[in-house]
């Protein structure tokens, strides 16, 4: 007596993003889930850090751009690099190697891109103060 072939499982649904993420971050992990199947929970912790990691990026990305790349040391009067800019290069740094080890790609700023941007902010920023001082 032949055996009925099984029909395949239903498939599991995709698990809801984590709170706390941003719309962007949210929208990134549907994404990602969509895009591949294979999603232990050691790589969904991967990447909840690596999306809460560039949340954090974005938010050091607005502080530095309301307040300048550059800020001035109350005691000394000496001119820093902001250091929100400094963070934001950690944490972009942070989810872009997460994305790397999930063998995802996130084409919306290359560490190289960022890099550049910084270094012709501070350059302007610095000349900036020059001239008008």
């Amino acid at each position: 007596m032949a055996r009925k072939p099984k029909s395949p499982p239903e498939p599991l649904p995709l698990p809801e993003p984590p709170t706390g993420l941003s719309e962007k971050s949210r929208s990134l992990w549907r994404a990602a889930l969509a895009a591949d199947a294979r999603w232990s929970s050691t790589r969904l912790e991967i990447l909840t850090q690596s999306l809460h990691a560039l949340d954090r990026a974005d938010a050091a990305k607005a502080l530095v751009d309301t307040e300048g790349l550059v800020c001035r040391t109350e005691s000394t009067g000496a001119i820093h690099v902001h250091p929100a800019a400094k963070l934001e290069r950690e944490f972009r740094h942070q989810a872009l190697r997460g994305f790397a080890m999930l063998r995802l790609e996130y084409a919306s700023e290359t560490t190289q891109d960022f890099l550049e941007r910084l270094a012709a902010d501070r350059q302007a920023a610095l000349d900036s103060y020059c001239v008008t001082r």
